[in-house]
């Protein structure tokens, strides 16, 4: 499983089973970017730059070398043309067609219109049970940044850039539309791309990447170089690739992270999301009925004001197969208190844990808690969950995940559930 969580601006992390990168750091607002560093220090980690623009390349990155020596900075070198840093302070420099690869993945230079390069990455993970790597698009500045000129009846031969400069509109569009040429001599699919969708461009904005995904099979679109704009403005795209049936992630907050495996998507859920919870919850419902477990849930549960709370407090998520939810799950870190007390056993250690609840699915995509229990130990060592003595089918996927049962916990109003943990805590 894939982890992609958006920092600010154009910056993304990506991790992997084997390691995180990291690309165009410009700041890190929300503080998400230092929890992943924290958390996959023990992997190797590479910090792409694809040009010297200060919202693009920060010196910042340098200083992650302090917290692990893991690290590979893979950085365009137009930096290093204007002095932003210095030839030993990068493992990699690189131009436009040149490569470079290790053991974990296989990096090309692309052109940009703008200033740089933009990135193919080909990362290895094996979760992703797929005997190819992930294909991923970075596009560092490249994009028609003059498409509100290109509407015109007759389009000004010359105009003043926001640099002061005078520019062709027509020929900036050639440029950055022989760029995709080029790139499509290399390949014509990607699993994974951001891209700018940037409001400030005018009208047409989404003309680049509208241009992108007419020359382009594309797994996911990911938006990207927006902040000035606002996020809605980048939700502008999402209806040109649906109509393409290419997923988008609609970004709504710096942080925002969703997870990727295979076809699927989770990310947290959002209030438009709330009337298909209860549609799926039913179905939940009927499903355990008809199997032998028709007292966990009440016909009225979870509630509309349970739902909300799980939203709000971040803890809800939503599995997606091309744009449509399929499932839905808690995922809570921190103490519960239902768990404070457990009878006739013991938990396996009182470290700090998270807990799974309300796991549903509509019935189409089988094996939602294993995506669910890949998605909670990317970020935690210990999971504990409880299910009804009834819901044998729950009990048999709970064992088959590797969770040892611990004894009965009370819930608030007082029904007996079956407790478990995982815990990667080899001691256990």
């Amino acid at each position: 499983m894939l982890i992609l969580s958006y920092i600010f601006h154009s910056c993304f992390a990506l991790e992997t089973d084997r390691c995180l990168l990291i690309f165009d750091y410009w700041m890190d607002r929300s503080g998400a970017l230092h929890t992943i560093l924290e958390r996959n220090k023990s992997k190797h980690i590479y910090v792409f730059a694809s040009h010297f623009h200060e919202d693009h390349f920060n010196r910042e990155i340098f200083n992650w070398r302090k917290q692990t020596s893991n690290i590979t900075y893979i950085l365009s070198k137009d930096i290093l043309k204007r002095r932003r840093a210095q030839q030993e302070e990068a493992d990699v420099w690189m131009t436009k067609g040149s490569t470079w690869q290790d053991e974990n993945l296989q990096v090309i230079a692309t052109g940009s219109n703008d200033s740089g390069v933009s990135w193919i990455v080909d990362v290895e993970d094996a979760s992703m049970h797929s005997a190819k790597p992930l294909r991923i698009f970075h596009a560092g500045d490249l994009c028609n940044w003059y498409a509100r000129f290109l509407s015109e009846e007759k389009v000004p031969e010359t105009i003043i850039s926001e640099e002061f400069e005078e520019v062709n509109p027509l020929a900036e569009e050639k440029r950055f539309l022989g760029e995709l040429k080029d790139i499509r001599k290399i390949t014509d699919s990607f699993d994974l791309v951001m891209f700018p969708v940037d409001g400030r461009i005018g009208n047409g904005y989404t003309l680049g990447a509208r241009q992108f995904i007419d020359r382009f099979k594309v797994g996911l679109f990911v938006p990207m170089h927006f902040v000035m704009s606002g996020f809605e403005s980048a939700w502008r795209m999402a209806p040109f690739c649906t109509e393409k049936q290419i997923p988008f992630w609609c970004i709504d907050k710096e942080g925002a992270n969703i997870a990727i495996e295979n076809d699927l998507l989770i990310r947290r859920t959002k209030q438009d999301d709330i009337p298909r919870l209860h549609q799926i919850f039913a179905i939940a419902r009927t499903f355990m009925a008809e199997t032998g477990n028709p007292n966990q849930w009440a016909p009225d549960y979870p509630s509309e004001d349970l739902l909300q709370k799980d939203m709000e407090s971040g803890d809800s998520y939503v599995v997606l197969r091309r744009d449509e939810i399929v499932a839905t799950f808690v995922l809570r870190g921190g103490i519960d208190p239902t768990y404070n007390t457990i009878y006739e056993g013991a938990w396996l250690n009182d470290l700090p844990y998270a807990t799974i609840h309300r796991i549903a699915s509509c019935g189409e995509v089988k094996g939602m808690l294993h995506l669910a229990m890949q998605f909670a130990l990317q970020q935690y060592d210990n999971v504990r969950i409880d299910t009804h003595a009834d819901n044998l089918v729950m009990q048999n996927a709970i064992k088959k995940e590797g969770f040892r049962y611990c004894g009965i916990i009370h819930c608030w109003n007082g029904s007996e559930r079956l407790a478990y943990q995982f815990s990667s805590n080899k001691k256990q």
